[in-house]
């Protein structure tokens, strides 16, 4: 950057910092910038990304577990306010995920957890929409897979006939 020229590729922004404070989002191309007054605070990638969480307990209302993994489409909309509000988006989203599927497998039985679970997809829907839309990330959809732990004594499908 001593050179003064920032170049950002398609499908990216670049949030841009004149004396540690917010300057400018750099669109994709070549931009032209103070050498050693301004830098490149974060790069943001602008395309859809895919988070994935594999399946983990979480204990039910009724105090049996069920096991719930989920897979969140997002994307960034605001680069400016995915910078300075999260440090990590990604991370972020998997702990608000996580948190909200627990809490409302919390409050319901593990039989209607995995026979409805359009109800615990609703709920942390809800959530995840409103809570990073005040990220500048928009979340595009959201998959949950929800099923009751394998019962003692029969194989996992890892362990299934290996």
């Amino acid at each position: 950057m001593s050179l003064g020229l920032v170049i950002v590729g398609e499908g990216h922004a670049a949030v841009l910092e004149r004396g540690g404070r917010f300057r400018a989002v750099l669109g994709p191309g070549r931009h032209f910038v103070l050498p050693f007054a301004d830098r490149v605070r974060a790069r943001v990638h602008l395309g859809e990304q895919i988070l994935s969480a594999p399946p983990r307990a979480v204990e039910a209302g009724d105090g049996q577990e069920v096991l719930i993994g989920f897979e969140v489409t997002f994307a960034v909309t605001d680069p400016r306010l995915a910078t300075y509000e999260i440090a990590d988006p990604a991370l972020a989203i998997e702990q608000l995920t996580r948190t909200a599927l627990r809490q409302e497998a919390g409050l319901t039985t593990a039989e209607r957890a995995v026979t409805a679970p359009g109800d615990l997809h609703r709920t942390v829907w809800t959530v995840l929409r409103d809570t990073t839309g005040r990220w500048g990330i928009t979340a595009k959809e959201l998959k949950l897979g929800v099923r009751p732990p394998s019962a003692p004594g029969t194989p996992s499908t890892a362990q299934e006939w290996y």
